[in-house]
């Protein structure tokens, strides 16, 4: 019995005592945990606006995040009866490219990824693209940020290590009532960028 609890004490620590670490990079990142997205991330990336503030204002006394991207796409006439209008909503990123050339990268990838074919649920929502679409845009912002983009800040060191080792998750996702692994977002995106 003693040797089975010290084989299972250990294997604990092997599995979750280690930070991940930055490939390539020995000693120079002490570690980077994976999990709820620093909040300070989007100010490091100097807070990329996607949406307008009015309309994020007029959508924010919905009830749940599944409510409020809904509202958002129709405010925006990204949908119409429940359907999403992916040719508005790639206008609408190539536009924005346009506008903020430096974030070409990130709305490459968005316009590869997140609009070219139906998306797994992407959090605790089932059935709702508008959340799914939204969500995607936001870990494509993240994940595939220029470097010109990040700020030099000293607080904004682990933030861009925190986006280039972790999958970017919906804060939903870490809510205890959700069982662990539930959340298609936590997994890696591929990378088609």
């Amino acid at each position: 019995m003693f040797k089975l609890c010290v084989f299972l004490a250990l294997g604990f620590v092997a599995c979750h005592g280690a930070p991940n670490s930055s490939p390539g990079t020995p000693n120079a990142n002490p570690g980077t945990y994976c999990g709820v997205t620093p909040d300070n991330i989007y100010r490091c990336l100097n807070n990329p606006r996607v949406v307008t503030p009015e309309v994020s204002t007029k959508c924010g006394s919905q009830f749940t995040e599944c409510e409020k991207m809904t509202c958002i796409f129709r405010e925006l006439k990204w949908s119409k009866r429940g359907a999403i209008d992916k040719a508005k909503v790639r206008a609408y990123f190539d536009q924005y490219e346009t506008e903020h050339p430096e974030w070409a990268q990130a709305v490459q990838h968005v316009k590869a990824f997140c609009l070219a074919s139906e998306l797994r649920a992407q959090g605790v929502f089932l059935n709702c693209p508008a959340y799914d679409i939204m969500q995607c845009v936001l870990a494509s912002f993240i994940k595939h940020a220029s470097p010109s983009v990040w700020s030099t800040a000293t607080d904004c060191a682990y933030p861009k290590a925190y986006a280039a080792d972790c999958p970017v998750c919906p804060s939903d996702c870490y809510s205890p009532q959700i069982p662990f692994g539930s959340c298609n977002a936590c997994y890696t995106q591929p990378r088609t960028v």
